[in-house]
């Protein structure tokens, strides 16, 4: 089903008048608004007959009126990050083939990007929300009334006509990969991998009408758009919007202002968040669910135990639209990424010199339909429809799934397989109120080699190696070196930026 398709069906089972979104600017907007906005907004959007718009927009009511535009127009919308810097950008707009990007002066200056979008303008040709909403004619506005009308009120979403813009082809989206490997990937999506992915979720967690989502990863985060803020419109709860998960005071007020029931994030930054929380600021929340990166043990007893809340540790990638597994609190396994959702085949297949589980393959309707592309090529899945996540993972005897790293967060000394996560458990108990992430160097005589990296000042490697040997754990698993840093980088989407962090080891 297409998506804007989607959203009409929403609307006439939840009601015109419900109100949907609203943001930290003040903003709200009913789903007769959403709809009629959009329609509004798709007669000012000049894209001529190019498929892929890129959208460069904090999270906000206006960002999804433009969202939704885009679909009404049947343009694939390509959501790019703008956090990733402009090097990754202008991949990401060669890659997707973008014509145009859509975004704000009013957000570019507040980010700084002035003299970034001169050099996105030699690529493709940018549009202003300001600029199209000053050009909004009567006629427009007539115009949308009529289509409203027909493509709204009259329009059966189960019967539709073979001319309806909704009726043949379903909506599409690129969303990039964060680029912490490699330059980004384009994924591409379209809204039956979405669908069915909100279907499967829906599935394991009893979402109620009554919900309020609190969203602040943002639209180019893959969670952020396809749970965070697609499954609460298609199901008629209400969405609270916040630009960015980095204002670690604010939010936290907001969670508990807005009575929010859902919120996600990430470990990094529910730790931020530790500091400016009370007991009282996740009263309301039913569902904290935590993802893109090990959930610390540490942060899981915190909050369990000073705010009354049960972190879900999940897992997801961009590629399955995104969500694969989740605890829920029928069923939890601590350490766990929770069970793998409905519909979601996987296989795992053996590595060299690891004898626990191996790299995790996905196959289901929620696996993105057309690959990576890459200026017209497709890529990215395998023979029978698998997809290759590059994780490493462990089935348990109950179906709980365990994440043990990335394959290329594995060094592999002397002939073994070291997994770099296990390493970072030992620091992380030692020092639980510090970063600290093991990366590996390449080593003339065991090939690689072991660097923590930590922003504890007094970190102290003979106390590290005192702590892992009394485990019992072989000396392949033990650091060479401690290099200890002011501040750890880190990716909009809440993630380490390990690709940074990698260079410093190396460096």
């Amino acid at each position: 089903m297409h998506l804007y398709l989607k959203l009409i069906k929403s609307t006439k089972e939840f009601g015109y008048k419900k109100n949907t979104v609203e943001d930290s600017f003040g903003n709200s907007i009913s789903n007769f608004g959403l709809i009629f906005k959009s329609i509004l907004l798709s007669k000012r959007l000049y894209t001529g007959n190019d498929s892929r718009v890129g959208l460069m927009l904090p999270n906000s009511v206006p960002t999804t009126v433009t969202f939704f535009s885009l679909l009404y127009l049947n343009k694939t919308t390509a959501i790019i990050n703008f956090t990733s810097g402009l090097k990754n950008i202008l991949l990401c707009i060669d890659s997707a083939e973008i014509t145009h990007v859509i975004t704000s002066k009013k957000f570019i200056d507040q980010i700084n990007m002035n003299n970034d979008i001169a050099l996105i303008k030699k690529k493709c040709e940018v549009i202003y929300l300001e600029d199209a909403k000053n050009y909004i004619s009567f006629g427009d506005k007539l115009k949308t009334i009529k289509e409203f009308i027909m493509e709204v009120l009259i329009n059966d979403t189960d019967m539709l006509s073979p001319d309806s813009r909704f009726a043949t082809l379903p909506s599409n989206i690129f969303l990039f990969t964060s680029g912490t490997e490699s330059k980004p990937k384009a994924v591409y999506l379209n809204s039956d991998n979405l669908l069915a992915n909100e279907e499967q979720v829906l599935d394991v967690l009893k979402i109620e009408q009554e919900e309020i989502f609190f969203t602040c990863l943002p639209f180019f985060h893959s969670f952020g758009l396809g749970i965070g803020i697609l499954l609460p419109i298609f199901t008629g709860c209400k969405l609270f919007l916040y630009p960015t998960p980095l204002n670690y005071k604010i939010i936290p007020e907001l969670i508990e202002k807005s009575k929010a029931t859902v919120f996600f994030s990430t470990d990094t930054f529910l730790k931020k968040y530790i500091k400016y929380s009370t007991k009282s600021t996740f009263k309301n929340i039913k569902y904290l669910i935590a993802g893109a990166e090990k959930l610390d043990l540490t942060t899981y007893d915190y909050y369990k135990n000073n705010f009354n809340v049960q972190i879900l540790e999940g897992y997801g990638v961009t590629e399955a639209s995104p969500a694969v597994s989740v605890n829920t609190h029928e069923n939890y396994r601590i350490g766990s990424v929770g069970k793998i959702l409905p519909r979601i085949e996987y296989k795992l297949e053996g590595i060299e010199g690891y004898d626990k589980g191996g790299l995790l393959y996905l196959k289901g309707r929620n696996i993105m339909d057309g690959g990576y592309f890459d200026k017209g090529e497709i890529s990215g899945k395998e023979e029978g429809g698998w997809y290759n996540t590059g994780d490493v993972a462990y089935v348990d005897e109950d179906g709980y799934l365990f994440i043990l790293g990335r394959l290329k967060r594995f060094a592999k000394i002397a002939g073994e397989m070291i997994s770099l996560i296990q390493v970072e458990e030992y620091p992380k108990k030692l020092w639980p109120e510090n970063n600290s992430v093991v990366c590996s160097i390449k080593d003339s005589n065991k090939g690689e080699a072991l660097i923590l990296l930590t922003d504890n000042k007094n970190a102290d490697l003979e106390t590290l190696i005192n702590s892992m040997k009394e485990t019992g754990l072989s000396s392949l698993y033990v650091p060479r070196k401690i290099k200890i840093i002011d501040e750890f980088p880190i990716l909009g989407s809440g993630k380490l930026d390990f690709k940074k962090l990698q260079d410093i080891a190396e460096n």
